[in-house]
């Protein structure tokens, strides 16, 4: 966006504790109960729910946007997460390195929601 202009900022939370999170229960996996993608898309449920019992407060993510909005020199990135050692992360390594992390990060926890790692 830098050609036309339009500096960016990037806000990264973690999970957030949204009525989202409980959709996934809403989605019918009755029709993959007797295939091999019952068990994983019964884990990849679990995984989800937790995801939104753990997440962060709506509040904190707004606390973060203010900030940025407001601030006379804005970071470029913004980490919002519950646990300190990945804010530390976020903040001193490159952030290319960082999203290779989050991506293989990522890719782990989606295979061994599958049951494949």
């Amino acid at each position: 966006m830098l050609p036309f202009g339009i500096d960016l900022i990037v806000i990264g939370p973690g999970a957030v504790a949204t009525p989202i999170w409980s959709k996934v229960e809403q989605v019918d996996i009755t029709p993959y109960l007797n295939t091999p993608y019952a068990r994983p898309l019964e884990r990849l449920r679990a995984y989800m729910l937790a995801l939104g019992e753990k997440g962060l407060p709506p509040e904190r993510i707004g606390e973060v946007v203010l900030q940025a909005l407001t601030a006379a020199r804005p970071k470029v990135r913004y980490a919002v997460t519950r646990q300190p050692l990945q804010d530390w992360l976020a903040r001193h390594l490159p952030k290319r390195a960082v999203d290779r992390m989050v991506g293989k990060t990522a890719r782990f926890a989606a295979l061994r929601t599958m049951g494949l790692a």
